[in-house]
Protein backbone atom coordinates (compact mmCIF):
# COMPACT_ATOMS: atom_id res chain seq x y z
CA UNK A 1 0.00 0.00 0.00
CA UNK A 2 1.18 3.41 -1.19
CA UNK A 3 2.50 5.91 1.45
CA UNK A 4 0.21 9.39 0.78
CA UNK A 5 0.98 12.83 1.40
CA UNK A 6 -1.73 15.64 0.95
CA UNK A 7 0.87 18.91 -0.01
CA UNK A 8 -1.06 21.69 0.75
CA UNK A 9 0.58 25.89 0.01
CA UNK A 10 -0.13 29.18 -0.18
CA UNK A 11 -3.11 29.43 2.28
CA UNK A 12 -2.68 33.26 2.64
CA UNK A 13 -5.47 33.57 5.42
CA UNK A 14 -6.10 36.36 7.85
CA UNK A 15 -7.05 36.97 11.25
CA UNK A 16 -10.38 38.31 9.89
CA UNK A 17 -12.03 35.64 8.31
CA UNK A 18 -13.97 38.02 5.74
CA UNK A 19 -10.37 39.91 4.63
CA UNK A 20 -10.07 39.37 0.96
CA UNK A 21 -6.83 38.75 -1.00
CA UNK A 22 -7.02 40.55 -4.32
CA UNK A 23 -10.94 39.93 -4.01
CA UNK A 24 -10.64 36.32 -3.27
CA UNK A 25 -11.86 35.10 -0.14
CA UNK A 26 -8.66 32.54 1.22
CA UNK A 27 -10.60 31.49 4.05
CA UNK A 28 -13.35 30.70 2.42
CA UNK A 29 -11.43 28.27 -0.57
CA UNK A 30 -9.38 26.80 2.34
CA UNK A 31 -12.47 25.53 4.36
CA UNK A 32 -13.57 24.17 0.92
CA UNK A 33 -10.24 22.15 0.68
CA UNK A 34 -10.43 21.19 3.90
CA UNK A 35 -14.12 19.65 3.30
CA UNK A 36 -12.11 18.28 0.29
CA UNK A 37 -8.98 16.85 2.00
CA UNK A 38 -11.34 15.00 4.91
CA UNK A 39 -13.43 13.65 2.36
CA UNK A 40 -10.27 11.52 1.37
CA UNK A 41 -10.09 8.13 0.41
CA UNK A 42 -7.46 6.96 1.58
CA UNK A 43 -7.00 9.53 3.87
CA UNK A 44 -3.12 10.64 4.10
CA UNK A 45 -0.64 9.45 6.37
CA UNK A 46 1.17 13.17 6.14
CA UNK A 47 -0.39 16.69 5.55
CA UNK A 48 2.68 18.71 4.46
CA UNK A 49 2.50 22.78 4.01
CA UNK A 50 4.89 24.30 2.06
CA UNK A 51 4.48 27.70 3.32
CA UNK A 52 2.19 30.84 3.34
CA UNK A 53 0.25 29.69 5.99
CA UNK A 54 -1.00 33.41 6.45
CA UNK A 55 -1.06 36.71 4.69
CA UNK A 56 -0.98 38.88 8.10
CA UNK A 57 1.77 36.69 10.41
CA UNK A 58 0.02 37.32 13.15
CA UNK A 59 -0.70 34.33 16.20
CA UNK A 60 -4.37 34.55 16.00
CA UNK A 61 -4.44 33.19 12.77
CA UNK A 62 -1.76 30.59 12.63
CA UNK A 63 -3.78 29.64 16.34
CA UNK A 64 -6.95 29.57 13.84
CA UNK A 65 -4.96 27.09 10.99
CA UNK A 66 -3.93 24.88 13.77
CA UNK A 67 -7.73 24.64 14.66
CA UNK A 68 -8.65 23.86 11.33
CA UNK A 69 -6.18 21.43 10.78
CA UNK A 70 -6.31 19.32 14.01
CA UNK A 71 -7.57 15.78 12.98
CA UNK A 72 -4.19 15.90 10.84
CA UNK A 73 -2.40 17.10 13.56
CA UNK A 74 -0.76 14.15 14.53
CA UNK A 75 0.95 13.93 11.07
CA UNK A 76 1.06 17.36 9.94
CA UNK A 77 4.81 18.84 9.07
CA UNK A 78 5.81 22.30 7.84
CA UNK A 79 8.37 24.34 6.12
CA UNK A 80 7.43 28.62 6.01
CA UNK A 81 7.12 30.72 2.78
CA UNK A 82 7.75 34.16 2.50
CA UNK A 83 4.44 35.42 4.05
CA UNK A 84 5.03 33.70 7.46
CA UNK A 85 6.66 34.51 11.27
CA UNK A 86 8.69 31.65 11.93
CA UNK A 87 8.71 32.21 15.93
CA UNK A 88 4.73 32.94 15.80
CA UNK A 89 4.50 29.93 13.43
CA UNK A 90 6.64 27.45 16.02
CA UNK A 91 4.67 28.92 19.03
CA UNK A 92 1.74 27.53 17.25
CA UNK A 93 2.89 24.64 16.26
CA UNK A 94 5.17 23.92 19.33
CA UNK A 95 4.21 20.27 19.44
CA UNK A 96 5.24 19.53 15.70
CA UNK A 97 8.00 22.14 15.07
CA UNK A 98 11.04 21.70 17.39
CA UNK A 99 13.44 24.51 17.47
CA UNK A 100 13.62 27.85 19.48
CA UNK A 101 12.65 31.65 17.90
CA UNK A 102 14.01 32.06 14.62
CA UNK A 103 15.61 29.02 13.85
CA UNK A 104 14.72 27.28 10.37
CA UNK A 105 12.18 25.35 10.37
CA UNK A 106 12.63 21.77 8.81
CA UNK A 107 11.52 17.97 8.87
CA UNK A 108 12.14 14.67 7.88
CA UNK A 109 10.28 11.43 8.20
CA UNK A 110 10.43 8.18 6.82
CA UNK A 111 7.85 6.38 4.30
CA UNK A 112 8.69 2.72 2.58
CA UNK A 113 11.42 3.53 0.57
CA UNK A 114 11.32 7.07 0.94
CA UNK A 115 13.01 10.25 3.03
CA UNK A 116 11.13 12.97 2.97
CA UNK A 117 12.95 16.02 3.91
CA UNK A 118 11.71 19.81 4.66
CA UNK A 119 13.54 22.31 3.66
CA UNK A 120 13.12 26.40 4.66
CA UNK A 121 13.89 29.02 2.22
CA UNK A 122 12.50 31.66 4.33
CA UNK A 123 14.44 35.03 4.76
CA UNK A 124 12.71 37.39 6.78
CA UNK A 125 11.68 40.38 5.23
CA UNK A 126 12.05 39.21 1.56
CA UNK A 127 9.71 37.66 -0.56
CA UNK A 128 12.38 35.81 -2.58
CA UNK A 129 13.94 32.85 -0.82
CA UNK A 130 17.27 31.30 -0.07
CA UNK A 131 19.11 28.13 0.06
CA UNK A 132 22.29 28.25 1.68
CA UNK A 133 25.75 25.98 2.18
CA UNK A 134 24.20 24.94 5.68
CA UNK A 135 21.12 23.91 4.27
CA UNK A 136 22.53 21.64 1.55
CA UNK A 137 25.05 20.05 4.08
CA UNK A 138 22.11 19.24 6.19
CA UNK A 139 20.27 17.51 3.26
CA UNK A 140 23.55 15.68 2.66
CA UNK A 141 23.92 14.65 6.50
CA UNK A 142 19.91 13.60 6.24
CA UNK A 143 20.96 11.31 3.12
CA UNK A 144 24.01 9.28 4.27
CA UNK A 145 22.54 8.88 7.44
CA UNK A 146 19.83 6.61 5.08
CA UNK A 147 21.66 5.10 2.67
CA UNK A 148 18.82 3.47 1.03
CA UNK A 149 16.12 5.02 0.34
CA UNK A 150 15.08 7.53 -2.41
CA UNK A 151 14.37 11.34 -1.02
CA UNK A 152 11.51 13.20 -1.50
CA UNK A 153 12.13 17.42 -0.83
CA UNK A 154 9.08 19.87 0.14
CA UNK A 155 9.90 23.33 0.20
CA UNK A 156 8.23 26.88 -0.61
CA UNK A 157 10.45 28.60 -3.05
CA UNK A 158 11.20 26.37 -6.48
CA UNK A 159 15.25 25.56 -7.32
CA UNK A 160 13.97 25.91 -11.16
CA UNK A 161 12.86 28.83 -13.61
CA UNK A 162 9.57 28.63 -14.80
CA UNK A 163 9.76 31.49 -17.14
CA UNK A 164 7.42 34.12 -15.10
CA UNK A 165 9.78 37.20 -15.13
CA UNK A 166 8.34 39.13 -12.02
CA UNK A 167 8.31 35.05 -10.10
CA UNK A 168 11.35 34.29 -10.97
CA UNK A 169 12.67 37.78 -9.62
CA UNK A 170 11.60 36.34 -5.88
CA UNK A 171 12.50 32.79 -6.67
CA UNK A 172 15.16 31.08 -4.63
CA UNK A 173 18.43 32.26 -4.48
CA UNK A 174 21.58 29.61 -4.32
CA UNK A 175 19.69 27.31 -6.56
CA UNK A 176 22.76 26.39 -8.15
CA UNK A 177 23.68 24.74 -5.05
CA UNK A 178 21.17 22.45 -4.94
CA UNK A 179 21.24 22.04 -8.73
CA UNK A 180 24.74 20.59 -8.05
CA UNK A 181 23.44 18.61 -5.19
CA UNK A 182 20.25 16.76 -7.16
CA UNK A 183 22.24 16.33 -10.36
CA UNK A 184 25.10 14.47 -8.10
CA UNK A 185 22.43 12.54 -5.78
CA UNK A 186 20.16 10.39 -7.89
CA UNK A 187 18.42 8.97 -4.93
CA UNK A 188 16.93 12.58 -4.50
CA UNK A 189 13.96 12.16 -6.90
CA UNK A 190 10.75 14.32 -6.26
CA UNK A 191 10.71 18.00 -4.87
CA UNK A 192 7.19 19.57 -4.63
CA UNK A 193 7.34 23.46 -3.76
CA UNK A 194 4.66 26.10 -3.67
CA UNK A 195 4.94 30.06 -3.96
CA UNK A 196 4.24 30.63 -7.56
CA UNK A 197 0.32 29.65 -7.11
CA UNK A 198 0.00 27.13 -10.21
CA UNK A 199 0.46 23.59 -11.07
CA UNK A 200 3.78 22.39 -13.22
CA UNK A 201 6.03 20.31 -13.45
CA UNK A 202 10.30 20.76 -14.60
CA UNK A 203 13.18 19.00 -13.48
CA UNK A 204 16.37 19.71 -11.67
CA UNK A 205 19.07 16.79 -11.72
CA UNK A 206 17.99 14.33 -11.10
CA UNK A 207 14.12 14.96 -9.80
CA UNK A 208 11.09 16.22 -11.02
CA UNK A 209 10.29 19.35 -9.81
CA UNK A 210 6.97 19.98 -9.49
CA UNK A 211 4.58 23.20 -8.19
CA UNK A 212 1.33 23.53 -6.57
CA UNK A 213 -1.78 25.48 -7.10
CA UNK A 214 -2.32 27.44 -4.13
CA UNK A 215 -5.76 26.63 -1.50
CA UNK A 216 -7.04 30.04 -2.03
CA UNK A 217 -5.70 32.54 -5.29
CA UNK A 218 -4.18 31.56 -8.38
CA UNK A 219 -1.38 33.44 -10.49
CA UNK A 220 -1.20 32.67 -14.23
CA UNK A 221 1.61 30.43 -15.57
CA UNK A 222 3.93 32.57 -17.77
CA UNK A 223 3.58 35.58 -17.29
CA UNK A 224 6.01 39.53 -17.08
CA UNK A 225 4.13 40.81 -14.57
CA UNK A 226 1.22 39.50 -11.28
CA UNK A 227 -1.82 38.41 -13.20
CA UNK A 228 -4.67 36.65 -10.68
CA UNK A 229 -6.56 34.50 -12.79
CA UNK A 230 -9.70 32.50 -11.74
CA UNK A 231 -9.18 29.13 -11.08
CA UNK A 232 -10.19 26.18 -8.61
CA UNK A 233 -8.27 26.03 -5.44
CA UNK A 234 -6.66 22.43 -4.33
CA UNK A 235 -4.01 20.34 -3.47
CA UNK A 236 -1.18 17.69 -4.81
CA UNK A 237 -1.54 14.26 -3.48
CA UNK A 238 1.83 11.93 -3.63
CA UNK A 239 1.35 8.56 -3.71
CA UNK A 240 5.12 7.23 -2.13
CA UNK A 241 6.13 3.49 -2.97
CA UNK A 242 8.96 1.34 -2.45
CA UNK A 243 9.20 1.27 -6.29
CA UNK A 244 8.71 4.79 -6.87
CA UNK A 245 5.63 7.32 -7.02
CA UNK A 246 2.57 9.01 -8.54
CA UNK A 247 1.12 12.22 -7.91
CA UNK A 248 -2.02 13.96 -9.40
CA UNK A 249 -3.99 17.59 -8.17
CA UNK A 250 -7.43 17.49 -6.33
CA UNK A 251 -9.58 20.26 -6.79
CA UNK A 252 -12.28 21.37 -5.77
CA UNK A 253 -14.63 20.85 -8.27
CA UNK A 254 -12.37 18.27 -10.75
CA UNK A 255 -9.68 16.68 -11.14
CA UNK A 256 -6.60 16.53 -13.06
CA UNK A 257 -5.10 13.59 -15.24
CA UNK A 258 -2.70 11.81 -12.45
CA UNK A 259 1.23 11.70 -13.28
CA UNK A 260 2.31 7.84 -12.93
CA UNK A 261 6.13 7.09 -12.54
CA UNK A 262 8.49 4.76 -12.08
CA UNK A 263 11.10 6.48 -10.08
Amino acid sequence: MAFRIVQLTDLHVFRDRQTLLKGVATWHFLEQVVELLRRLDPQPDAVVITGDHTHDELPETYQAIRKLLHPWLDRLWQVPGNHDDRTELRKAFHDRINGTADAPIRFGFSAPGWLCLGVDTHIPGSVAGQIDAEQIEWISTQLQASPHVRCALFMHHPPVLLNSIWMDAIGLRGRELLAELCGAEPRIRLICCGHVHHESRSRQGHAAVYTTPSTGIQFAPDSDQPKFVPGQPGFRIIDLTPAGYSTEILRISEFSEPVNLPS
